[in-house]
């Protein structure tokens, strides 16, 4: 990457986090922003303005995690107060957030302020963090607390990381009893796992709400515990996804009840959360925890199908993407970022540079994950995703994914 397109990426994020700064909206000293948010209205699913909760996905959490990162390059007072505001918002709701999952629950809130706690030297958020974590129950699940996004299979990493960092017996406890209930509540036949998520057809493949996710939480907890239960309910999501493999499009289908489809073939998607991208970062992290051959093949063909879907985009002058890291072309450049070889780091460069070039060049307003392209300002499917995709691109080492649960300390 030549000096001045890692300038370029710089100043793109930091053009987004000086409006997140300008549209934040404040009472005493706490902040919070506003968008667009799909909602159930008048019998459908309609676009209406709202402030957001705590959360990571799209909410105030997810938010301050970018800004954080940017206050790394950049030690501005502004910044820094934003920050500041954004951290006294979570606190006064997260107790409300639900109790499960790493992008909508406590487990992930809980993350953004340890995270940022031991980044800003601020213990007292660091204990903020410890405290929602501990209030987190383990006794049981409900049929929607199974997944990464809302479920026991985001908490798991989180606890983990805790356990490491800070060597308390009960977040490993705690772990080990969620990863017994995701192992009890798995359509199990013979070696082949899945897991009810939502409302589908069938059990879904994928990271965000499919068996990748819990999978890769169920193998995290063997690496921790060697419990040999965790491990063959880690092989069994894996191998779910392979008899699931669509070989014709060399991608995973998409069950979802609200996918449809004019053929009788099977829909795949192409994003972080539903199809080959997300499955792609679920090989890169299991095959370095527990390195096998399968799971590099599995990661081969996966990230050939998400850089193809990347370069048609690109040709396509980004007319069928955005660029949310949820479900856009920004999500997808920075999962291919991590997975080696120069063609994909200069394939996610392109990617930055289109943007920059079709959106900050002409001042239009950043595409965002909501199918009417309204203005959303989260992390998951807004323009703070967006702002971080382009800090990963300035320097990847330093700002590491947020596609994978985990508290990100090191």
């Amino acid at each position: 990457m030549n000096q001045t397109d890692k300038n370029n990426f710089l100043e793109t994020a930091w053009n987004i986090g000086c409006h997140l700064m300008k549209s934040s909206i404040w009472h005493n000293k706490s902040c919070t922003w506003q968008g667009y948010s799909f909602e159930p209205l008048d019998g459908t699913y309609q676009p209406v303005m709202k402030t957001f909760g705590p959360d990571v996905y799209s909410g105030t959490a997810g938010i301050a995690l970018f800004l954080n990162a940017l206050y790394k390059e950049k030690k501005d007072p502004i910044l820094l107060k934003t920050i500041e505001g954004s951290i006294e918002q979570v606190k006064s709701t997260m107790y409300d957030a639900i109790n499960h999952g790493f992008y909508a629950g406590k487990p992930g809130i809980a993350a953004a302020l340890i995270k940022i706690g031991k980044e800003m030297e601020r213990e007292d958020w660091v204990k903020d963090g410890i405290d929602l974590l501990n209030s987190i129950p383990s006794e049981s699940l409900q049929s929607y607390e199974i997944d990464i996004i809302s479920g026991a299979a985001g908490t798991i990493p989180v606890l983990l990381d805790c356990y490491t960092t800070f060597r308390q017996q009960a977040f490993l406890d705690k772990a080990i009893a969620l990863g017994h209930l995701l192992c009890n509540a798995a359509v199990k036949n013979n070696n082949v796992w899945s897991w009810a998520t939502v409302p589908s057809k069938k059990n879904l493949t994928g990271f965000s709400h499919g068996s990748s996710g819990i999978a890769l939480a169920l193998l995290q907890l063997y690496q921790v515990t060697g419990n040999q239960t965790f491990l063959e309910g880690a092989e069994g999501g894996f191998n779910y996804e392979r008899q699931s493999f669509d070989v014709s499009q060399q991608n995973w289908p998409d069950f979802r009840d609200d996918v449809t489809s004019v053929s009788t073939g099977n829909i795949c998607s192409i994003a972080w959360c539903h199809g080959a991208p997300g499955i792609t970062i679920s090989r890169l992290k299991a095959n370095q925890l527990y390195p096998d051959q399968v799971f590099t093949n599995e990661m081969n063909t996966a990230l050939t199908t998400t850089s193809k879907s990347i370069y048609n985009s690109l040709i396509e002058n980004l007319s069928n993407t955005n660029y949310s890291i949820c479900h856009g072309i920004a999500g997808n450049a920075d999962i291919i970022l991590d997975c080696g070889g120069t063609e994909y780091q200069q394939l996610a460069e392109a990617v930055g540079n289109a943007g920059i070039s079709k959106y900050q060049d002409n001042n239009i307003q950043w595409s965002t994950g909501l199918s009417t392209g309204h203005y959303t300002p989260g992390l998951m499917m807004g323009v703070a995703g967006t702002g971080y995709f382009y800090l990963r691109l300035f320097d990847k080492e330093k700002h590491k994914s947020l596609l994978v649960p985990q508290l990100g300390l090191s």
